[in-house]
Parts: C-alpha cells; structure tokens; sequence
C-alpha cells in the first residue's frame, strides 16, 4: 500500500475523494436551494440555482466524484468536479466549512497528478502539519479548557469512575498539546510514526465524540475525521523526506498557493483581520454566535419552515438561535462571520411589514 511515494497519493486522492463523497451526501440540504434556510451568496451578483437544477448540479457533483474515485487520473472528470465544485461553493457561504475549504486545496492537486507525485505529497503534509499544529494553538484557551472539552470528552468521562472523571473532564489543555505534539512530531523521523498514532488517535476521537453514538453532533464532519486519520497514516508512517521541501518548493506553484491559503493567511486572524471560521476554530470555543430576536407579529408573517425553528424562553424575547437553525435545517454550522449573521437577520426582515422588529445579537463564549 505504501511501497511507494506514487501509491501514497493514489491513496491520499481516493481517501480525499471518498470523505468529499460521504460529506456531502451527510450535508446534501446545503447544496439546495429549496430549503429552510437562506442562501449567502459569496459573490452577491449570483443568483441562485432555480430548482431542479440545483438538484441536477449536485447529482452530478456526486456522480463525477464517484467515478473520479474508480478512475484518478481521468483529466476530463477532474476538471469539471473541481469546476463544479469551485461553481456551487461561490453560491452560498454556508458552504464553506472548513473541511470543504480543505478537500478543494487539495482535490485541485488532481491536476498535477501523477506527474509531481512528490510535489502533491509534500503539500498535503504541510496540510495535515499545520493542521494540527494550529488547532493545538487555538485550543489553548480557558473555553475550550472549562466548556468544550467537557462536553467533547463527557461520553467516555461518564462511564469512568468519580474521581477520574473530574481529572479527564479538565483535560482540555493536555488534549491541545497533543495536537500540537502530534503536528510538530510528524516533521521528525525520530518522532514521526509515535506521532501518526497520536494524530490518528485525536482524530477518531473527535469522530466518536461527534457521532450519534455520543454527541451526535455535526454528522457532516465526522468523514473529515476519519480521512485525516487516514492521511496522518498514509502521508507519514515510515516515510522519509526532506522536511525543507515539504514547505517550500518554489518551482512547484500549487504547493505554495496552497500553503499560502491554508498556513500563512490565516495567521491574521490573531489580528482579527481574517475569517475565524477559516482559522482552526471548529471546536477552540472562539467562534462567533448569534442570536435574531423576533417579536410574535414577526414569527407569524415567517414561513412555516423557518417558525420551526423559534425558541421561546419562558421569561423574554423568541429568537432564532443561528446555530441550531443552521444544524437541524442544512446538517452544517453556520458561517460564523458578522456580515453572514447581518444577511440572516435581512432574510428574517424580509418578512416583515413595515419597519422590521428583528434585532441581531453576536456573542463569543471568550468575551473577545
């Protein structure tokens, strides 16, 4: 399976493929029009797809995946899945999960493929590197320590015995340094293959913690979970290579675009000049909230797909929580982003007679 750096992508691409596969049959609502939740367009001029041919493009979005798994270095169905791909993720900013945002830098190494073998296997190191080196960095904050380790790890820290219990549920910085330890362990021969067990490890993790035998949480990331487990093996168990080129070959330009997007740009963030959503900040307990509060004359005029979704606490104001409308309506997180949740509250305002009553609120769990 792994004799050889030309077999190492083969599998790398079929096990990129088949998470894309599985991800967005998990998660097919945010790849239609016809739904309970509003479009966010990346580009406002774009229109969307009438129904059925949304339904046609993401039929053939599936169908083109498929038989790009059966045949990899197929040049006329490489590129139209990644045309089609690139098409349909510039109709809605829901759709740029992280995952998905990932699986697109790296399918776009099809067209590379078999030529730059070695080129194509170092970028998607440097991916799985910096993965988990700075989802360790974002993690290592008191929310994620106090709240959402807890919750993460509560499925296994129930069965334990009280005392280990508490131990385990306040494990939430010992868990960022694993990430941290398992991304820097792979740059190192000596370390590397301890550290493909510790990367696999976290990864099923996150796997059983999100799937209905726990959490039940996010289903449509649960194959990103399992396939960076499978790249942590397939990239680096018993491999060798020169740690310099896996960062930086400048003759080779897909590997630095893609380093430059993945590694590099989101380092603005820690100035908040950047997305939060493209940062590492799945689960860091950094990510932006929100809130839409609606008056009862508004929920009536609202249609019956979105009333659904309208919480009403005994003491105060119904809202629409964004993220659980989000979840239950396309089976994906909102895009946490400030203008995304103002266009939300347009889409509630749209139905309102007169001057609207909705008001947004955006929260962070970290006060920042």
């Amino acid at each position: 399976m792994l004799e050889s750096n030309l077999s190492r992508v083969q599998w790398a691409f079929r096990f990129l493929l088949t998470a894309m596969l599985a991800t967005w049959l998990l998660s097919n609502k945010v790849w239609m029009t016809d739904r309970n939740f509003p479009m966010v367009p990346v580009l406002d001029f774009i229109p969307p797809l009438p129904s059925p041919v949304d339904y046609i493009f993401y039929c053939v979005l599936i169908i083109l995946t498929i038989y790009q798994i059966l045949y990899i270095e197929n040049k006329n169905t490489k590129i139209a899945l990644i045309a089609l791909f690139a098409f349909l993720m510039l109709g809605d900013q829901m759709r740029w999960q992280p995952y998905n945002v990932q699986f697109f830098l790296m399918v776009n190494g099809l067209f590379f493929f078999p030529k730059f073998t070695d080129g194509i296997l170092n970028t998607f190191r440097a991916l799985v590197i910096v993965f988990f080196i700075m989802t360790g960095i974002q993690e290592l904050n008191a929310v994620f320590q106090q709240s959402v380790f807890p919750w993460l790890i509560s499925p296994i820290a129930s069965v334990l015995p009280m005392k280990m219990e508490a131990s385990v549920l306040e494990g939430g910085y010992v868990f960022a340094l694993l990430n941290l330890f398992a991304g820097i362990g792979l740059l190192f021969p000596k370390t590397r293959n301890v550290a493909v067990i510790v990367a696999i490890v976290i990864s099923l993790f996150l796997f059983y913690s999100l799937s209905p035998m726990a959490n039940d949480w996010n289903h449509a990331s649960l194959p990103y979970n399992v396939v960076t487990a499978a790249f942590a093996f397939v990239l680096f168990y018993k491999s060798e290579f020169d740690l310099k080129l896996v960062f930086w070959n400048p003759k080779f330009y897909y590997q630095t675009a893609v380093i430059a997007v993945f590694a590099i740009i989101p380092l603005l963030s820690f100035a908040g000049l950047y997305d939060r959503m493209q940062c590492f900040n799945a689960y860091s307990g950094k990510s932006l909230y929100a809130k839409i509060y609606v008056t009862e004359d508004l929920v009536d005029l609202l249609p019956d797909g979105v009333k659904r979704y309208v919480y009403r606490p005994p003491m105060g104001e119904p809202y629409l929580e964004t993220t659980y409308w989000s979840f239950n309506a396309l089976k994906v997180s909102p895009y946490s982003e400030k203008r995304v949740y103002e266009k939300l509250q347009e889409y509630v305002c749209s139905f309102s007679e007169g001057e609207c009553s909705a008001r947004l609120e955006i929260y962070t769990y970290n006060g920042r």
